[in-house]
């Protein structure tokens, strides 16, 4: 069976990564050149003012949210666990990189690196999304689908009218009357033409990454958590537990820790412009869990309702989300957890990793 070496992987990723950057600078600078080019120079000749006025100020807050959410995304380690080892000593190593992994850190086997709140590799960025640049990440798909969607409706209209006189062609002209518009535009209209169609096509594939992230970040979970849960999930439940989500503080201050705002003004300040500041915490320890460790689930019966029963005295779940399904198998403990708690460990609870092999290699796919 063939496989990569770990340096053929990141060269690979490097390559692609290079390639990405190289097209979304190209495909976005050259827009705006054709808005200062020929959209806005065509406005300012039909003495439309106030039309002006609106796409100057939001296209260039568009522009500017688009470039340096991307370069920060791009630029900004998300959190290397090599880089905190003093602080992360407590926790087991990786196998693959000999690193001690806080919880919530995965290794990623393009860069082979170990990532605080690993969430995936992005080409697009030639880097990993984590802990450290998850923020400006979704930011940049926000800004990003937005100025998309922007240049396929009114840059498409007004670049036509700027070398036409007039929007003479449609949407669906550009499927069944491809050489029509070659004709009219020429090559350099031509191209021009389908890269605002372009642009139109991938904001509202953007649109659907962005409700994909947005549904996870309300969960508090990152992609690849949401994939080790449902590991979790059935795992748990053979040996009697059920697993809940040790991450979720509830939708809205989900999304308070993910973007660092508290107030409708750091909304504006931090997210509507461009802001550096960091996520909440270090990406190492996790305080405040929402663990409700008083309580257990009890199954009910066909004619009875769900109710909380308390845990027997000296019972309480020991590993991440888990819940005990039966108050008789409380005691049971999953044999990842079967290990002497470190004499320098924190007091609030600490979840751990999975150390089986399966696991691993569930998380480097």
């Amino acid at each position: 069976m063939f496989s990569w070496s770990v340096q053929t992987r990141i060269r690979l990723a490097l390559m692609m990564g290079y390639i990405c950057i190289t097209v979304f600078f190209s495909l976005t600078t050259y827009i705006v050149y054709v808005f200062y080019k020929h959209i806005a120079p065509s406005v300012i000749e039909k003495k439309q003012y106030g039309l002006l006025i609106f796409n100057l100020i939001f296209g260039n807050w568009l522009a500017i949210n688009i470039y340096f959410n991307y370069l920060m995304a791009w630029l900004t380690s998300p959190g290397l666990a090599r880089d905190y080892q003093e602080l992360a000593s407590q926790y087991p190593m990786c196998k693959k990189c000999s690193m001690n992994k806080p919880p919530r850190t995965h290794h990623c086997s393009w860069c082979d690196r170990c990532i605080l709140k690993f969430d995936h590799h992005c080409p697009w960025l030639n880097n990993c999304v984590g802990f450290y640049n998850h923020r400006y990440f979704f930011q940049f798909c926000c800004f990003m689908a937005t100025g998309c969607m922007y240049a396929g409706t009114f840059g498409y209209r007004q670049y036509q009218i700027a070398l036409l006189g007039d929007q003479i062609f449609s949407y669906s002209d550009s499927i069944f009357s491809p050489f029509d518009i070659l004709d009219e535009m020429e090559i350099p209209g031509f191209v021009t033409y389908y890269i605002f169609l372009a642009g139109f096509t991938i904001g509202f594939l953007l649109v659907g990454l962005i409700l994909w992230h947005g549904r996870m970040i309300g969960r508090g979970v990152t992609s690849l958590e949401r994939v080790l849960n449902h590991y979790y999930t059935h795992h748990y439940h053979e040996q009697g537990f059920i697993f809940v989500n040790p991450y979720d503080f509830g939708f809205v201050e989900n999304w308070k820790r993910f973007l660092g705002v508290r107030t409708l003004g750091e909304f504006i300040r931090k997210v509507l412009l461009p802001s550096t500041h960091k996520p909440e915490g270090n990406g190492i320890t996790w305080d405040g869990y929402n663990v409700n460790t008083n309580l257990q689930l009890h199954r009910p019966g066909p004619n009875q309702m769900a109710r909380p029963i308390a845990f027997p005295p000296g019972v309480q779940p020991n590993f991440p989300g888990g819940y005990p399904a039966n108050r008789y198998r409380a005691a049971v403990v999953p044999p990842w957890e079967r290990q002497s708690r470190p004499p320098n460990a924190s007091h609030s609870y600490q979840p751990k990793p999975l150390s089986t092999e399966t696991t691993d290699d569930r998380k480097d796919q």
